[in-house]
Protein backbone atom coordinates (compact mmCIF):
# COMPACT_ATOMS: atom_id res chain seq x y z
CA UNK A 1 0.00 0.00 0.00
CA UNK A 2 1.84 3.18 -1.25
CA UNK A 3 1.73 6.32 -0.43
CA UNK A 4 -1.35 8.98 -1.35
CA UNK A 5 -2.11 10.97 -4.11
CA UNK A 6 -0.34 14.59 -3.33
CA UNK A 7 2.34 15.46 -5.54
CA UNK A 8 5.99 14.21 -4.19
CA UNK A 9 4.21 11.66 -2.10
CA UNK A 10 5.61 8.72 -3.94
CA UNK A 11 9.47 9.89 -4.63
CA UNK A 12 11.65 8.81 -7.22
CA UNK A 13 10.32 5.99 -8.13
CA UNK A 14 7.27 6.84 -11.45
CA UNK A 15 6.84 3.07 -11.88
CA UNK A 16 5.27 2.56 -8.34
CA UNK A 17 3.67 5.83 -8.49
CA UNK A 18 1.24 4.84 -11.81
CA UNK A 19 1.03 1.16 -10.21
CA UNK A 20 -0.52 2.95 -7.10
CA UNK A 21 -3.05 4.86 -8.41
CA UNK A 22 -3.95 1.92 -11.30
CA UNK A 23 -4.26 -0.46 -7.90
CA UNK A 24 -6.82 2.62 -6.80
CA UNK A 25 -8.54 2.73 -9.52
CA UNK A 26 -9.58 -0.58 -10.13
CA UNK A 27 -10.17 -1.22 -6.57
CA UNK A 28 -12.85 1.48 -6.20
CA UNK A 29 -14.21 0.37 -9.32
CA UNK A 30 -14.62 -2.91 -7.64
CA UNK A 31 -15.82 -2.04 -4.34
CA UNK A 32 -18.71 0.67 -6.07
CA UNK A 33 -19.29 -1.87 -8.77
CA UNK A 34 -20.39 -4.35 -6.16
CA UNK A 35 -22.30 -2.29 -4.28
CA UNK A 36 -23.82 -0.70 -7.37
CA UNK A 37 -25.04 -4.62 -8.65
CA UNK A 38 -26.23 -5.02 -4.72
CA UNK A 39 -28.81 -2.13 -5.21
CA UNK A 40 -29.56 -3.60 -8.62
CA UNK A 41 -28.73 -0.29 -10.39
CA UNK A 42 -27.61 -1.77 -14.18
CA UNK A 43 -25.88 1.67 -15.34
CA UNK A 44 -23.87 1.84 -13.08
CA UNK A 45 -22.74 -1.34 -12.34
CA UNK A 46 -21.47 -1.72 -16.60
CA UNK A 47 -19.76 1.81 -16.06
CA UNK A 48 -17.65 0.07 -12.78
CA UNK A 49 -17.54 -2.95 -14.34
CA UNK A 50 -16.07 -1.23 -17.39
CA UNK A 51 -13.84 1.39 -15.54
CA UNK A 52 -12.47 -1.43 -13.26
CA UNK A 53 -11.38 -3.60 -16.48
CA UNK A 54 -9.64 -0.79 -18.23
CA UNK A 55 -7.58 -0.32 -14.92
CA UNK A 56 -6.38 -3.73 -14.50
CA UNK A 57 -5.38 -3.62 -18.14
CA UNK A 58 -3.79 -0.72 -17.39
CA UNK A 59 -1.90 -2.26 -14.37
CA UNK A 60 -0.63 -5.44 -16.01
CA UNK A 61 0.82 -3.36 -18.98
CA UNK A 62 2.44 -1.30 -16.34
CA UNK A 63 3.72 -4.37 -14.79
CA UNK A 64 5.62 -5.32 -18.32
CA UNK A 65 7.36 -3.62 -21.00
CA UNK A 66 5.52 -0.39 -20.49
CA UNK A 67 8.72 0.96 -19.43
CA UNK A 68 12.26 2.00 -21.41
CA UNK A 69 15.22 0.39 -19.88
CA UNK A 70 16.47 3.70 -19.74
CA UNK A 71 16.33 5.12 -16.20
CA UNK A 72 13.69 8.05 -16.21
CA UNK A 73 12.93 7.36 -19.85
CA UNK A 74 8.82 7.63 -20.28
CA UNK A 75 7.41 6.10 -23.14
CA UNK A 76 6.15 8.54 -26.29
CA UNK A 77 2.71 6.59 -26.78
CA UNK A 78 3.35 2.77 -25.47
CA UNK A 79 0.32 0.82 -26.81
CA UNK A 80 -2.26 -1.71 -25.36
CA UNK A 81 -3.62 -2.92 -28.43
CA UNK A 82 -4.66 -1.83 -31.83
CA UNK A 83 -7.94 0.07 -30.70
CA UNK A 84 -6.84 2.34 -27.47
CA UNK A 85 -3.73 3.70 -26.48
CA UNK A 86 -2.32 4.09 -22.57
CA UNK A 87 -3.60 7.85 -22.94
CA UNK A 88 -7.18 6.97 -24.44
CA UNK A 89 -8.41 4.31 -21.56
CA UNK A 90 -7.33 6.74 -19.13
CA UNK A 91 -9.08 9.46 -20.43
CA UNK A 92 -12.07 6.91 -20.98
CA UNK A 93 -11.78 5.96 -16.93
CA UNK A 94 -12.09 9.70 -16.83
CA UNK A 95 -15.44 9.75 -18.57
CA UNK A 96 -16.71 7.13 -17.08
CA UNK A 97 -15.89 7.95 -13.65
CA UNK A 98 -17.75 11.81 -14.39
CA UNK A 99 -20.86 10.04 -16.03
CA UNK A 100 -20.85 8.04 -12.85
CA UNK A 101 -21.17 10.89 -10.99
CA UNK A 102 -23.68 12.20 -13.15
CA UNK A 103 -26.19 9.35 -12.57
CA UNK A 104 -25.38 9.27 -8.73
CA UNK A 105 -27.23 11.74 -7.34
CA UNK A 106 -29.62 12.30 -4.17
CA UNK A 107 -28.55 9.18 -1.84
CA UNK A 108 -26.97 7.45 -4.35
CA UNK A 109 -24.75 10.68 -4.54
CA UNK A 110 -23.48 9.82 -0.61
CA UNK A 111 -22.24 6.07 -2.01
CA UNK A 112 -20.97 6.68 -5.26
CA UNK A 113 -20.03 10.56 -5.64
CA UNK A 114 -16.24 10.43 -3.69
CA UNK A 115 -15.14 6.90 -5.14
CA UNK A 116 -15.92 8.65 -8.55
CA UNK A 117 -14.42 11.65 -7.49
CA UNK A 118 -11.08 9.67 -6.16
CA UNK A 119 -10.92 7.19 -9.69
CA UNK A 120 -10.50 10.90 -11.84
CA UNK A 121 -8.32 12.34 -9.51
CA UNK A 122 -6.37 8.96 -9.61
CA UNK A 123 -6.16 8.67 -13.24
CA UNK A 124 -5.61 12.67 -14.07
CA UNK A 125 -2.18 12.36 -11.81
CA UNK A 126 -1.66 9.72 -14.01
CA UNK A 127 -1.87 11.36 -17.11
CA UNK A 128 0.34 14.32 -15.58
CA UNK A 129 3.03 12.01 -14.46
CA UNK A 130 3.15 10.74 -18.46
CA UNK A 131 3.37 14.33 -19.17
CA UNK A 132 -0.45 14.72 -21.27
CA UNK A 133 -1.65 17.03 -18.99
CA UNK A 134 -4.82 16.73 -16.75
CA UNK A 135 -7.88 14.82 -19.03
CA UNK A 136 -11.16 16.90 -19.34
CA UNK A 137 -14.08 14.04 -19.56
CA UNK A 138 -16.24 14.14 -22.28
CA UNK A 139 -19.64 13.40 -21.33
CA UNK A 140 -22.31 12.26 -23.73
CA UNK A 141 -25.58 11.74 -23.14
CA UNK A 142 -25.80 7.57 -24.13
CA UNK A 143 -22.66 6.87 -23.69
CA UNK A 144 -23.70 3.02 -21.83
CA UNK A 145 -24.24 -0.34 -23.37
CA UNK A 146 -27.89 -1.94 -22.74
CA UNK A 147 -28.52 -4.92 -21.59
CA UNK A 148 -28.21 -6.87 -17.97
CA UNK A 149 -25.24 -6.89 -15.42
CA UNK A 150 -22.25 -8.81 -16.14
CA UNK A 151 -22.44 -12.47 -15.19
CA UNK A 152 -19.39 -11.92 -13.52
CA UNK A 153 -20.45 -9.66 -10.82
CA UNK A 154 -22.30 -12.26 -9.15
CA UNK A 155 -19.44 -14.61 -9.18
CA UNK A 156 -17.09 -11.99 -7.38
CA UNK A 157 -19.37 -10.46 -5.00
CA UNK A 158 -18.23 -11.55 -1.30
CA UNK A 159 -21.48 -10.67 0.39
CA UNK A 160 -21.66 -10.69 4.18
CA UNK A 161 -19.29 -12.66 5.96
CA UNK A 162 -20.42 -15.59 8.35
CA UNK A 163 -18.32 -14.01 11.36
CA UNK A 164 -18.09 -10.19 11.69
CA UNK A 165 -14.69 -9.01 13.42
CA UNK A 166 -13.03 -5.69 14.49
CA UNK A 167 -9.86 -4.97 12.20
CA UNK A 168 -7.46 -2.29 12.22
CA UNK A 169 -6.28 -1.01 8.91
CA UNK A 170 -2.76 0.16 9.32
CA UNK A 171 -1.61 2.11 5.54
CA UNK A 172 0.07 5.62 5.18
CA UNK A 173 -2.18 6.16 2.00
CA UNK A 174 -5.47 7.09 2.33
CA UNK A 175 -7.12 5.88 -0.44
CA UNK A 176 -5.74 2.41 -0.17
CA UNK A 177 -7.16 2.34 3.30
CA UNK A 178 -10.49 4.03 2.28
CA UNK A 179 -10.84 1.21 -0.83
CA UNK A 180 -9.98 -1.90 1.56
CA UNK A 181 -12.13 -0.26 4.69
CA UNK A 182 -15.12 -0.45 2.31
CA UNK A 183 -14.41 -3.78 1.04
CA UNK A 184 -14.06 -5.16 4.68
CA UNK A 185 -17.71 -3.11 5.91
CA UNK A 186 -19.17 -4.50 2.85
CA UNK A 187 -18.48 -7.52 4.46
CA UNK A 188 -19.77 -6.78 8.35
CA UNK A 189 -16.77 -6.13 9.77
CA UNK A 190 -16.33 -3.54 11.91
CA UNK A 191 -12.96 -1.28 10.64
CA UNK A 192 -10.98 1.69 11.91
CA UNK A 193 -7.49 3.00 10.38
CA UNK A 194 -4.45 4.75 10.93
CA UNK A 195 -1.68 5.78 8.95
CA UNK A 196 1.25 4.75 10.69
CA UNK A 197 2.08 2.18 13.33
CA UNK A 198 2.25 4.71 16.13
CA UNK A 199 -1.43 6.09 15.44
CA UNK A 200 -1.94 2.27 15.77
CA UNK A 201 -0.80 1.08 18.45
CA UNK A 202 -2.11 3.95 20.07
CA UNK A 203 -5.57 2.89 18.77
CA UNK A 204 -4.47 -0.72 19.75
CA UNK A 205 -4.34 0.08 23.45
CA UNK A 206 -7.53 1.70 23.41
CA UNK A 207 -10.33 -0.89 22.21
CA UNK A 208 -10.17 -4.43 21.65
CA UNK A 209 -9.57 -5.55 17.64
CA UNK A 210 -9.38 -8.66 15.99
CA UNK A 211 -6.95 -8.43 13.58
CA UNK A 212 -4.69 -6.19 11.86
CA UNK A 213 -4.33 -5.16 8.01
CA UNK A 214 -0.86 -3.23 7.95
CA UNK A 215 1.14 -2.61 5.17
CA UNK A 216 5.21 -2.23 5.53
CA UNK A 217 6.23 0.83 4.06
CA UNK A 218 5.31 3.58 6.36
CA UNK A 219 6.60 6.60 8.18
CA UNK A 220 7.55 7.21 11.67
CA UNK A 221 6.84 3.36 12.40
CA UNK A 222 6.93 0.86 9.29
CA UNK A 223 4.96 -2.30 9.28
CA UNK A 224 8.22 -4.58 10.33
CA UNK A 225 8.41 -2.42 13.50
CA UNK A 226 4.50 -2.45 14.50
CA UNK A 227 4.30 -6.06 14.10
CA UNK A 228 7.22 -6.94 16.24
CA UNK A 229 6.11 -4.32 18.70
CA UNK A 230 2.71 -5.64 18.76
CA UNK A 231 3.74 -9.53 18.88
CA UNK A 232 6.17 -8.12 21.72
CA UNK A 233 2.89 -7.16 24.18
CA UNK A 234 1.34 -9.64 25.85
CA UNK A 235 -1.69 -7.71 25.86
CA UNK A 236 -1.95 -7.40 21.96
CA UNK A 237 0.10 -10.59 21.16
CA UNK A 238 -3.42 -11.97 20.53
CA UNK A 239 -4.14 -10.14 17.75
CA UNK A 240 -4.14 -11.55 14.20
CA UNK A 241 -2.24 -9.43 11.32
CA UNK A 242 -2.18 -9.83 7.65
CA UNK A 243 0.13 -7.77 5.78
CA UNK A 244 -0.70 -6.68 2.35
CA UNK A 245 2.79 -5.07 0.37
CA UNK A 246 3.73 -4.09 -3.01
CA UNK A 247 7.00 -5.46 -2.02
CA UNK A 248 7.26 -8.89 -3.19
CA UNK A 249 10.35 -10.07 -2.26
CA UNK A 250 11.15 -12.97 -0.26
CA UNK A 251 13.27 -11.42 1.88
CA UNK A 252 10.09 -9.24 3.34
CA UNK A 253 8.07 -12.14 3.29
CA UNK A 254 10.05 -13.94 5.57
CA UNK A 255 11.05 -11.32 7.43
CA UNK A 256 7.06 -10.89 7.99
CA UNK A 257 6.14 -14.60 8.99
CA UNK A 258 9.06 -14.98 11.25
CA UNK A 259 8.05 -11.83 13.43
CA UNK A 260 4.47 -13.29 13.46
CA UNK A 261 2.30 -12.00 10.91
CA UNK A 262 -0.48 -14.78 10.16
CA UNK A 263 -0.37 -14.41 6.17
CA UNK A 264 1.13 -11.65 3.63
CA UNK A 265 -0.65 -10.81 0.59
CA UNK A 266 0.42 -8.71 -2.17
CA UNK A 267 -1.03 -5.40 -3.51
CA UNK A 268 -2.76 -7.35 -6.50
CA UNK A 269 -5.02 -9.61 -4.54
CA UNK A 270 -7.83 -11.41 -5.26
CA UNK A 271 -10.76 -9.96 -2.86
CA UNK A 272 -11.73 -13.55 -2.36
CA UNK A 273 -8.39 -14.79 -1.10
CA UNK A 274 -8.18 -11.39 1.32
CA UNK A 275 -11.92 -12.61 2.68
CA UNK A 276 -11.05 -16.54 3.55
CA UNK A 277 -7.53 -15.33 5.03
CA UNK A 278 -9.90 -12.94 7.38
CA UNK A 279 -12.35 -15.54 7.94
CA UNK A 280 -9.56 -18.31 9.21
CA UNK A 281 -7.81 -15.34 11.43
CA UNK A 282 -11.31 -14.64 13.31
CA UNK A 283 -12.10 -18.53 13.09
CA UNK A 284 -8.95 -19.30 14.68
CA UNK A 285 -9.34 -16.38 17.26
CA UNK A 286 -12.94 -17.11 18.18
CA UNK A 287 -11.76 -20.99 18.93
CA UNK A 288 -8.74 -19.33 20.91
CA UNK A 289 -11.20 -17.81 23.10
CA UNK A 290 -13.45 -20.61 23.80
CA UNK A 291 -9.94 -22.35 24.68
CA UNK A 292 -8.79 -20.09 27.03
CA UNK A 293 -12.41 -19.99 28.49
CA UNK A 294 -12.25 -23.59 28.70
CA UNK A 295 -9.14 -23.89 30.33
CA UNK A 296 -10.09 -21.07 33.03
CA UNK A 297 -13.05 -23.42 33.51
CA UNK A 298 -10.80 -26.46 34.45
CA UNK A 299 -8.48 -24.63 36.26
CA UNK A 300 -11.70 -23.32 38.54
CA UNK A 301 -12.65 -26.27 39.04
CA UNK A 302 -9.31 -28.15 39.78
CA UNK A 303 -8.83 -25.19 42.28
CA UNK A 304 -12.03 -26.14 44.03
CA UNK A 305 -11.37 -30.18 43.84
CA UNK A 306 -7.85 -29.76 45.27
CA UNK A 307 -9.53 -27.36 48.25
CA UNK A 308 -12.35 -30.17 48.57
CA UNK A 309 -9.43 -32.67 48.50
CA UNK A 310 -7.64 -30.99 51.31
CA UNK A 311 -10.94 -30.20 53.20
CA UNK A 312 -11.68 -34.33 52.83
CA UNK A 313 -7.87 -34.77 54.28
CA UNK A 314 -7.79 -32.70 57.17
CA UNK A 315 -11.69 -34.43 57.68
CA UNK A 316 -10.10 -37.77 57.86
CA UNK A 317 -6.70 -36.36 60.25
CA UNK A 318 -9.56 -35.18 62.59
CA UNK A 319 -10.51 -38.63 62.80
CA UNK A 320 -6.92 -40.44 63.51
CA UNK A 321 -6.41 -41.45 67.47
CA UNK A 322 -4.33 -39.75 69.55
CA UNK A 323 -1.27 -41.25 70.18
CA UNK A 324 -0.17 -43.88 73.05
CA UNK A 325 2.22 -42.82 75.30
CA UNK A 326 2.23 -45.51 78.61
CA UNK A 327 4.72 -47.68 79.79
CA UNK A 328 3.84 -51.09 78.19
CA UNK A 329 2.44 -49.78 74.77
CA UNK A 330 3.64 -46.64 72.58
CA UNK A 331 2.32 -45.10 69.28
CA UNK A 332 3.28 -43.03 66.98
CA UNK A 333 1.71 -42.09 63.14
CA UNK A 334 2.30 -40.34 59.92
CA UNK A 335 -0.61 -39.79 57.39
CA UNK A 336 0.55 -37.73 54.00
CA UNK A 337 -2.58 -37.41 51.82
CA UNK A 338 -1.67 -37.30 48.67
CA UNK A 339 -2.89 -34.45 45.62
CA UNK A 340 -5.69 -37.33 44.68
CA UNK A 341 -6.39 -38.28 48.61
CA UNK A 342 -6.85 -41.75 48.76
CA UNK A 343 -8.80 -44.03 50.58
CA UNK A 344 -6.24 -45.07 53.44
CA UNK A 345 -7.52 -44.80 56.94
CA UNK A 346 -6.26 -46.39 60.53
CA UNK A 347 -7.18 -46.46 63.97
CA UNK A 348 -7.00 -48.15 67.09
CA UNK A 349 -9.57 -48.19 70.45
CA UNK A 350 -10.04 -50.39 73.70
CA UNK A 351 -12.70 -52.62 73.73
CA UNK A 352 -14.21 -53.47 76.95
CA UNK A 353 -12.47 -56.39 77.91
CA UNK A 354 -9.29 -53.95 77.90
CA UNK A 355 -7.93 -55.28 74.62
CA UNK A 356 -6.64 -53.29 72.08
CA UNK A 357 -8.21 -53.47 69.07
CA UNK A 358 -5.79 -52.03 65.53
CA UNK A 359 -6.37 -51.69 62.31
CA UNK A 360 -5.22 -50.00 58.56
CA UNK A 361 -7.97 -49.86 56.13
CA UNK A 362 -7.45 -49.01 52.33
CA UNK A 363 -10.03 -48.38 49.81
CA UNK A 364 -9.98 -48.74 46.46
CA UNK A 365 -9.42 -46.02 43.86
CA UNK A 366 -8.94 -42.26 44.99
CA UNK A 367 -10.94 -38.82 45.67
CA UNK A 368 -13.70 -38.04 48.42
CA UNK A 369 -15.61 -41.36 47.36
CA UNK A 370 -12.95 -43.59 48.20
CA UNK A 371 -11.89 -41.33 51.46
CA UNK A 372 -15.46 -41.25 52.78
CA UNK A 373 -15.85 -45.31 51.98
CA UNK A 374 -12.99 -46.02 54.60
CA UNK A 375 -14.00 -43.88 57.13
CA UNK A 376 -17.91 -45.14 57.36
CA UNK A 377 -15.83 -48.47 57.86
CA UNK A 378 -13.27 -47.17 60.52
CA UNK A 379 -16.35 -45.28 62.19
CA UNK A 380 -18.41 -49.22 62.21
CA UNK A 381 -15.06 -50.14 63.67
CA UNK A 382 -14.66 -47.57 66.32
CA UNK A 383 -18.42 -47.49 67.54
CA UNK A 384 -18.38 -51.11 67.10
CA UNK A 385 -21.74 -50.80 65.40
CA UNK A 386 -22.35 -54.15 62.75
CA UNK A 387 -24.84 -56.31 64.56
CA UNK A 388 -23.54 -59.72 65.24
CA UNK A 389 -19.98 -59.12 65.27
CA UNK A 390 -17.12 -60.27 67.77
CA UNK A 391 -14.72 -56.83 67.52
CA UNK A 392 -12.15 -59.44 69.67
CA UNK A 393 -12.11 -61.94 67.42
CA UNK A 394 -10.64 -60.24 63.61
CA UNK A 395 -11.56 -63.19 61.07
CA UNK A 396 -15.69 -62.18 62.65
CA UNK A 397 -14.83 -58.44 61.71
CA UNK A 398 -14.17 -58.79 58.29
CA UNK A 399 -16.76 -61.26 57.35
CA UNK A 400 -19.26 -59.26 58.75
CA UNK A 401 -17.98 -56.50 56.93
CA UNK A 402 -17.56 -58.39 53.82
CA UNK A 403 -21.38 -59.29 54.13
CA UNK A 404 -22.27 -55.76 54.53
CA UNK A 405 -20.24 -53.82 52.13
CA UNK A 406 -20.62 -56.02 48.75
CA UNK A 407 -19.35 -53.85 45.96
CA UNK A 408 -22.10 -53.91 44.04
CA UNK A 409 -23.55 -51.76 46.45
CA UNK A 410 -20.77 -48.91 47.19
CA UNK A 411 -19.99 -48.17 43.62
CA UNK A 412 -18.18 -50.61 42.74
CA UNK A 413 -15.48 -49.72 45.44
CA UNK A 414 -13.95 -52.70 47.52
CA UNK A 415 -11.77 -52.41 50.73
CA UNK A 416 -8.12 -54.12 51.68
CA UNK A 417 -8.19 -54.08 55.46
CA UNK A 418 -5.57 -55.57 58.45
CA UNK A 419 -7.24 -55.81 61.53
CA UNK A 420 -5.83 -57.14 65.18
CA UNK A 421 -6.00 -57.14 68.99
CA UNK A 422 -3.47 -56.85 71.73
CA UNK A 423 -3.56 -58.53 74.74
CA UNK A 424 -1.44 -56.57 76.99
CA UNK A 425 -1.85 -59.66 79.85
CA UNK A 426 -0.85 -62.52 77.71
CA UNK A 427 0.87 -60.62 75.28
CA UNK A 428 -0.54 -62.37 72.26
CA UNK A 429 -1.94 -60.53 68.89
CA UNK A 430 -4.33 -61.81 66.78
CA UNK A 431 -4.94 -60.47 63.36
CA UNK A 432 -6.24 -61.53 60.03
CA UNK A 433 -5.66 -59.68 56.50
CA UNK A 434 -8.21 -59.43 53.70
CA UNK A 435 -6.01 -58.40 50.43
CA UNK A 436 -3.86 -56.51 52.57
CA UNK A 437 0.12 -56.44 52.65
CA UNK A 438 1.44 -57.83 55.55
CA UNK A 439 2.01 -55.72 59.14
CA UNK A 440 5.73 -56.39 60.12
CA UNK A 441 6.57 -57.31 63.08
CA UNK A 442 10.48 -56.07 64.38
CA UNK A 443 11.80 -58.40 67.09
CA UNK A 444 14.08 -57.06 69.72
CA UNK A 445 17.33 -59.06 68.17
CA UNK A 446 16.34 -57.53 64.86
CA UNK A 447 14.29 -60.36 63.15
CA UNK A 448 11.07 -60.00 61.55
CA UNK A 449 8.17 -61.50 61.31
CA UNK A 450 5.19 -60.83 58.52
CA UNK A 451 1.81 -61.09 59.88
CA UNK A 452 -0.82 -61.87 56.96
CA UNK A 453 -3.70 -64.34 56.98
CA UNK A 454 -4.42 -65.32 52.81
CA UNK A 455 -8.25 -63.61 52.03
CA UNK A 456 -9.22 -61.50 49.04
CA UNK A 457 -10.24 -57.89 49.94
CA UNK A 458 -13.60 -57.12 51.54
CA UNK A 459 -16.94 -56.54 49.14
CA UNK A 460 -15.50 -58.83 46.42
CA UNK A 461 -16.98 -61.91 47.10
CA UNK A 462 -19.88 -62.51 49.50
CA UNK A 463 -18.49 -66.18 50.14
CA UNK A 464 -15.32 -65.45 51.25
CA UNK A 465 -13.97 -66.66 54.39
CA UNK A 466 -11.13 -64.93 56.71
CA UNK A 467 -9.43 -66.76 59.69
CA UNK A 468 -7.41 -65.03 62.44
CA UNK A 469 -3.87 -66.15 63.49
CA UNK A 470 -1.93 -65.27 66.96
CA UNK A 471 1.50 -64.64 67.53
CA UNK A 472 3.21 -63.90 70.87
CA UNK A 473 5.05 -60.14 70.97
CA UNK A 474 8.57 -59.97 72.84
CA UNK A 475 8.87 -56.72 75.13
CA UNK A 476 10.93 -54.58 72.93
CA UNK A 477 9.19 -55.27 69.63
CA UNK A 478 7.69 -52.79 66.86
CA UNK A 479 4.90 -53.34 65.42
CA UNK A 480 4.33 -51.27 61.90
CA UNK A 481 1.01 -50.81 59.59
CA UNK A 482 1.30 -49.19 56.42
CA UNK A 483 -0.54 -48.37 53.57
CA UNK A 484 1.24 -49.35 50.12
CA UNK A 485 2.61 -46.00 49.35
CA UNK A 486 4.99 -46.60 51.98
CA UNK A 487 6.19 -48.90 49.47
CA UNK A 488 5.15 -48.02 45.93
CA UNK A 489 7.82 -45.35 45.68
CA UNK A 490 9.35 -45.00 42.13
CA UNK A 491 13.39 -45.01 42.67
CA UNK A 492 14.65 -43.93 39.31
CA UNK A 493 15.51 -46.16 36.43
CA UNK A 494 12.22 -47.38 36.64
CA UNK A 495 12.83 -49.14 40.29
CA UNK A 496 10.26 -49.43 42.73
CA UNK A 497 11.31 -49.94 46.48
CA UNK A 498 8.94 -52.34 47.43
CA UNK A 499 7.98 -54.08 50.13
CA UNK A 500 10.84 -55.77 51.02
CA UNK A 501 13.05 -52.65 50.52
CA UNK A 502 10.69 -51.22 53.26
CA UNK A 503 11.08 -54.35 55.42
CA UNK A 504 15.22 -53.97 54.90
CA UNK A 505 15.19 -50.41 55.77
CA UNK A 506 13.17 -50.90 59.40
CA UNK A 507 14.97 -54.09 60.20
CA UNK A 508 18.45 -52.40 59.47
CA UNK A 509 17.63 -49.36 61.87
CA UNK A 510 18.14 -49.41 65.92
CA UNK A 511 16.10 -47.84 67.78
CA UNK A 512 15.96 -47.79 71.63
CA UNK A 513 13.20 -49.44 73.30
CA UNK A 514 9.98 -47.14 73.60
CA UNK A 515 11.64 -44.68 70.57
CA UNK A 516 9.65 -43.79 67.30
CA UNK A 517 11.62 -42.83 64.21
CA UNK A 518 8.62 -42.41 61.79
CA UNK A 519 9.70 -38.58 60.79
CA UNK A 520 13.13 -39.49 60.16
CA UNK A 521 11.43 -42.63 58.11
CA UNK A 522 9.22 -40.35 56.14
CA UNK A 523 12.27 -38.28 55.02
CA UNK A 524 14.76 -40.69 54.03
CA UNK A 525 11.61 -42.23 51.49
CA UNK A 526 11.71 -39.20 50.23
CA UNK A 527 15.16 -38.64 49.34
CA UNK A 528 14.90 -42.03 48.02
CA UNK A 529 12.12 -41.36 45.77
CA UNK A 530 12.52 -39.62 42.35
CA UNK A 531 9.04 -37.66 42.73
CA UNK A 532 8.36 -34.56 44.25
CA UNK A 533 5.94 -35.95 46.63
CA UNK A 534 4.73 -39.37 47.26
CA UNK A 535 2.65 -40.43 44.39
CA UNK A 536 -0.49 -42.17 47.17
CA UNK A 537 -1.73 -41.40 50.40
CA UNK A 538 1.01 -42.37 52.90
CA UNK A 539 -0.22 -43.87 56.38
CA UNK A 540 2.51 -45.62 58.69
CA UNK A 541 1.48 -46.67 62.56
CA UNK A 542 4.05 -47.80 64.51
CA UNK A 543 3.38 -49.56 68.23
CA UNK A 544 6.30 -49.81 70.76
CA UNK A 545 5.74 -52.80 73.07
CA UNK A 546 7.41 -52.05 76.52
Amino acid sequence: MASDLAGGEDGPDPQLAVRTRLDQIAGYGEVLRQEAADLRDAELSVIFDRLEGAARRLRDVASGDFWETAAGDWPKEPSVGPESGVQELLRDIVTLAQGAKNRANGELGQRFLPGAERIIEAASSILGLLGAGSATPVIEEEFLPPGMLPARLESVDLGHAPRSGRILIVDESKSSRAILARHLERQGHVVCQAEDGRVALDILRQAPFDLLVIDVMMPTMNGYQLLETVKADPRLSSVYVIVISSLDDTRSIARCIQLGAEDYLPREFEPVILRARIESCLEKRALKAQEELYVAAVREVERDLFAGLSEGAEYVRRLLPPRLDGPSLRSDWVFIPSRSLGGDVFGYHWLESGRLALYLLDASGHGIGAALYSVTIMNILKTQSLAGTDFGNPASVLAHLNAAFQMEGQNNLFLTAWYGVWDAGSRALSYASAGSHPAILIQPGGGTEHLATASIAVGLDPASEYRTAETRIAPGSRLYLFSDGAFEIPTGEGGMLGLDGLVDILRATRVDAGSSFLKDLVGNLRRLSDQDRFLDDVSMVEFSFG
